[in-house]
This record gives C-alpha cells, structure tokens and sequence, in this order.
C-alpha cells in the first residue's frame, strides 16, 4: 500500500475529494490523505517538518518561490505526449518565470471589463469594443456616471476597489510595471514615466472624471451588479452572474487600449505542486495531472482541451476569458514577496492620491523602497 499526502489550504474540499476518489479506483493499493492548511506558514512548516506531505495546493504563489521546496514538473510534463502545446501559454508562462516549473496552475482568475448592457441601451451607447481606447472608456464612462442635484450617484460608469494590484494591467498596457522582470528592484520600474502616466490616469478617473466611487464616498448606486455600468471583472465575479441567473445582462469586453500600445494582463492563481522530499514523485505527478487536468477541478481551466470540452471556448462570456489566458504575465505579487507585503501601505497611499490629491509623481518615486 502506498500512501500520498496532499496538503492544501483551500476551504472548500469536494474538487480534491472527487480526484481521491476516482484516483484510488483507478490505482487499487493507493490511498490519497487529504490535509488542510491554514497558510503559506503552515505548509512551510509542514514542508520542513520530519513528516512532510507529497503534494501542496496553495491558492498563492509565493510558496512556489521558496527554493528547492518543490519538484520541477517540466520533465514530467515534457514526457506526456500533447501536454504541452494543449497548455494555454499565459498561465504557464507566468509560473515558469523562475525557469522551473514548481506547481501546475490551480484558481486562476484574469481581469476583463463586464458591462451591463441595459444601463448603455437606456443611455443610447453602443456596447464596447475590442478596439476601445482609454479614451473612449473615460467618456463612456462619464455618460453611464449619473448623479443627483447633491452630487450623489445612483449610478458609476466604471467599478474597481483601491488596490494595487488591480491597476496593474492598465500599468502593463502603457508600457510599464512595478518591478523589474525579475522582481529584485522597483527603482527605474515604478517611477518610470509610463507606470506614472497609467497611475495618474487611474487617480483622475476618481478625482476629474468621476467615474469610479471613491473610497467611502456616498452612494445609492448598490452593489456591482446593480448600480456599475462597466465592472473590473475577475472570472469569480462573472461566475456570481452566471450563478444567479442574471448574466444574460451583461457583455464581457478586454481592457481598454493604453498609450503604450501593450496588451498584457495580470493574473491570480495558486499551484498544486509536489514536495522535493516525496518518496513516491511520479505517483504525486499522475495524481496532479488527474486532479488538476483530467478531472477539469478548476472553473477556468489550464488546458485547450478542457475548455472546448466544458464548452468554455463557445460560452458568450467564458470564451473571452479564456483567450485573454494567453496575455497573462507575472505581476508584482509573484516577482517579490517584500512587494507583495506592502501591499497595504501602498493602497493607503492611493486613498491619499485619490482623496487629498497627492502627488503622483512623488508617490510613485517613494515607492521605490518597496522592493
């Protein structure tokens, strides 16, 4: 009887539950021993400790960047036949940007812009195109933006929280980023003139145009769905629509065009990935490769031929997400964790951006500590 353990420190278990399930009927004298983790410092201290699991699933990536912590599965996946040309590059290439391959790609989310096709049929607007510029988004936005005689919105053009990380694409499609390509400086990245041109795009849609809420600004506009004319949708909230019966509301278009004249995107995902100290490796590897791409575990998933099967390549709304797949690049988030652990500190600032009109320029300049 051989024994795998999977540590994971997702909540909700019937994904890795059904794979158990299927994998030990297929392979009798296996058993698969499911384990819950709290955290990223949870599963390290697992990693480190005399009894050690096979396989950790992690809904981030920043354990994957601990080195010498996990097989790399690039020769597992060189030796599958097709594997690797049925990968949507995006996500793949995002989780190689170390060179290795630490974990499959499991929880993955991209951006686009959902937009409710009701609130620009009342306002005369046709629906957004793939060709939209920046432009054309903030005076869309400023039509669909409707306000009482008190200045309070019963309606947004646009809706995004203060982070970061969400401005992140708009930064990448003017041409900048946070961070060097490998994550070890933000001086010269973060201060660039393109990265302060998307930011100060980004503060003026709250503070000239008026077309984001700002932060605990008044509002009778109600949740996303209900008051937001265009939305930063990630695919969770896309699946809430489709869940709830009212998708059939909304379009889904990519970001809009940004000077710069670049068309990447971020992405979030975590990684199952399999222990340097297992004792049974190729074993872990046919149990990720069941869980993860034979037994299509994850709503968007990783592999062409998952999402023609699950009829994602011709859903009105899930096909765009899944060509956006391969625009994907690795953010700051990925590239280094002292970024990543300011997160905080830098969405404070933003509020000061948007809320007392910092400067931009400075700002962004100060932010050079970060990383």
């Amino acid at each position: 009887m051989k024994e795998l353990r999977f540590m994971t420190e997702f909540q909700h278990l019937q994904q890795v539950a059904d794979a158990k399930e299927s994998f030990e009927r297929a392979n009798p004298g296996v058993t698969i021993v499911i384990e819950q983790s709290t955290d990223h410092f949870e599963s390290k201290n697992a990693y480190l400790s005399d009894e050690a699991p096979d396989i950790i699933e992690s809904g981030g990536w920043a354990l994957f960047n601990n080195k010498d912590m996990f097989v790399d599965l690039n020769p597992y996946v060189a030796d599958a036949e097709g594997l690797e040309k049925d990968f949507y590059e995006g996500p793949m290439r995002v989780a190689r940007h170390n060179g290795m391959l630490p974990g499959l790609p499991v929880d993955v989310s991209i951006p686009l812009i959902v937009f409710n096709k009701e609130m620009f049929e009342r306002a005369g607007l046709t629906f957004p195109a793939e060709d939209w510029t920046w432009d054309d988004f903030i005076e869309v936005g400023k039509k669909l933006t409707i306000r009482n005689e008190q200045g309070v919105a019963s309606q947004f053009g646009f809706g995004i929280g203060v982070d970061i990380e969400w401005y992140e694409p708009f930064v990448f499609r003017n041409g900048g980023s946070y961070l060097s390509p490998d994550g070890s400086t933000a001086r010269g990245y973060i201060d660039s003139q393109a990265t302060i041109e998307a930011i100060r795009k980004m503060i003026d849609a709250y503070r000239v145009h008026g077309i984001i809420r700002k932060p605990d600004e008044p509002s009778e506009a109600g949740q996303l769905h209900e008051g937001f004319a265009m939305i930063f949708g990630f695919m969770w909230f896309t699946g809430g629509l489709i869940y709830h019966k009212i998708d059939d509301k909304f379009g889904v278009v990519g970001l809009p065009k940004m000077p710069g004249g670049d068309q990447s995107n971020m992405i979030y995902m975590g990684a199952a990935g399999i222990i340097s100290k297992s004792q049974y490796p190729r074993l872990a590897w046919e149990f990720l490769r069941h869980y993860i791409i034979e037994r299509h575990s994850w709503p968007l998933p990783i592999t062409r031929s998952q999402a023609k099967e699950r009829g994602l390549t011709d859903h009105r709304l899930w096909s765009r997400y899944m060509k956006e797949l391969d625009c994907v690049r690795p953010s700051g988030y990925y590239l280094s964790e002292k970024w990543n652990s300011s997160r905080q500190l830098i969405n404070e600032d933003i509020n000061k951006m948007i809320l007392n009109g910092t400067d931009v320029s400075q700002t962004l300049r100060s932010w050079t500590r970060f990383a």
